[in-house]
C-alpha cells in the first residue's frame, strides 16, 4: 500500500527516478510501498531477480559475505541514490544495522516507465519533425498520458501515420451523444466542452479538453452509441483515428489476456478478482472475494481500487472486461483480463479457480 507521508519529491532524490517527469513520478508512487526492518533483520527482496527494486530511504544497512568482509550503507549516502541489489544467485547479505525504512517498486513497472521515458522523447522529436510541428506541447503530452506505457513502440508510430486531421471550429458538435460510435479524436489545437443531456432538455458540462488529451474512446471500446456530446470551445485541429485502427493499435496491446490458470497465479500471487458485471450478475455467480464494480460505474468508483495491487478482470464473455482494462490501464492500473469470461470456463478451470480462493 503506498505511504500517505511518501511524496513525489522523495521519489526525486533516488536514481534513475530523478530522471522522470512528474506525471511518471506520480505514476509510480501509486505502486510504491515502504518497508520497515528492525536491527538484524534481513533484506530478502533486494536480489537480482526478485521482482523488485529497493531504495533505501533512513536508516543504515550492511552487506557481509561468506568471507566475513562487511559494507555499510546509509542513507543520504552517494551510494543510497542508487537501488539496494545483491548478484543474483550471490551469497551476500543484507541487514539492518539501525532501524531502516526502504521504498520497494516492482521492477517491471519500473523498467516499464523508464522505456517509455526515453521513447517518447524520441518520439516527440521525430514526429514533431515529420509533422513540421512548431510546438509539440500537445504531442508531449499526449505520449505521458498512461495508456501508452502499454503500447509497442511500432504501434505508436503507426497510429500517427494512420490519424487523419480535421480542422474544426468554435461550436461544431464533433460527436454527438446517443450516434453510433465510429472513431475517436486526439485534440492538436483548440479546447473542447464535454456535455450531456438532462432530463429538463438542458445540458451539463462533465470535463473541458486541451491540446494532448483525447476523446471518443468509450464508445468505440463498447461497440456502442456515445454517451456524451463533445463540442469544440475554439477553432482548432483534432486527428481522427477510426475504429478499426482503434482496435488494432491501441486496444488490442493495452489488453492483456490470461487463462484460468494464470489469472489464479496472479491472485495467488496477491492480486484481486475485479467483477465488472452489473450487480444482481454478480450476486448471482460472483467468485468468492472479488470486487465488483459495474462497467458502467468503473471511471468514478475504480478510483477507490488500489493502484498497488494486481486485478484479474472478469465479466460473463470478456467483452465488458476488455473494456474496463482499457479504462484502468488509461488511470495507471495493472490489470488483466480472463480470457472468455466466466462463460468460457470448463469445469475443471472454474474448481481451478474457486479452490484457489479457499
Amino acid at each position: 500500500m503506498t505511504s500517505p507521508a511518501l511524496r513525489r519529491e522523495v521519489l526525486e532524490t533516488f536514481v534513475p527516478l530523478n530522471a522522470l517527469p512528474v506525471e511518471r513520478l506520480e505514476y509510480l508512487l501509486h505502486d510504491v510501498t515502504v518497508m520497515t526492518l528492525n536491527p538484524g533483520d534481513v533484506l530478502e527482496d533486494c536480489r537480482e531477480g526478485s521482482g523488485q527494486t529497493v531504495y533505501l530511504l533512513s536508516g543504515n544497512l550492511l552487506f557481509s559475505d561468506e568471507s566475513g568482509e562487511v559494507a555499510r550503507i546509509c542513507a543520504g549516502e552517494v551510494q543510497s541514490w542508487y537501488p539496494v541489489t545483491t548478484p543474483r544467485g550471490g551469497r551476500q547479505t543484507v541487514r539492518a544495522e539501525t532501524t531502516v525504512n526502504c521504498i520497494c517498486l516492482e521492477s517491471e513497472r519500473l523498467d516499464r516507465v523508464l522505456a517509455w521515458e526515453q521513447s517518447a522523447r524520441y518520439f516527440e522529436a521525430e514526429l514533431a519533425f515529420e509533422q513540421g510541428l512548431e510546438d509539440s506541447r500537445w504531442l508531449r503530452r499526449l505520449l505521458r498520458a498512461p495508456i501508452f506505457y502499454h503500447l509497442p513502440a511500432a504501434h505508436v508510430r503507426e497510429m500517427f501515420h494512420r490519424m487523419v486531421p480535421r480542422k474544426v471550429e468554435a461550436g461544431e458538435a464533433v460527436v454527438i451523444e446517443g450516434e453510433l460510435a465510429d472513431a475517436c479524436y486526439f485534440i492538436k489545437q483548440g479546447v473542447a466542452e464535454v456535455v450531456v443531456g438532462l432530463p429538463d432538455g438542458g445540458q451539463r458540462c462533465l470535463a473541458l479538453l486541451e491540446p494532448g488529451q483525447y476523446f471518443g474512446e468509450e464508445g468505440l471500446l463498447f461497440s456502442g452509441r456515445r454517451n456524451a456530446t463533445v463540442r469544440m470551445e475554439t477553432n482548432g485541429e483534432l486527428l481522427r483515428l477510426e475504429k478499426l485502427d482503434f482496435d488494432e493499435l491501441i486496444k488490442a496491446p493495452v489488453v492483456a489476456v490470461v487463462d484460468a490458470h494464470e489469472a489464479m497465479e496472479r491472485i495467488q500471487a496477491g492480486g484481486q478478482w475485479l467483477d465488472v458485471r452489473l450487480v444482481d450478475e454478480y450476486r448471482g455467480e460472483g467468485l468468492p472475494g472479488a470486487v465488483s464494480v459495474p462497467l458502467q460505474s468503473l471511471r468514478i468508483k475504480g478510483r477507490l481500487l488500489e493502484k498497488s495491487r494486481h486485478y484479474v478482470i472478469c465479466c460473463d464473455t470478456g467483452r465488458r472486461s476488455a473494456a474496463a482494462a482499457f479504462i484502468l490501464c488509461g488511470e495507471g492500473y495493472d490489470c488483466s483480463v480472463l480470457d472468455g469470461g466466466l462463460n468460457s470456463l470448463g469445469e475443471t478451470d472454474f474448481q481451478t479457480i474457486m479452490q484457489g480462493q479457499n
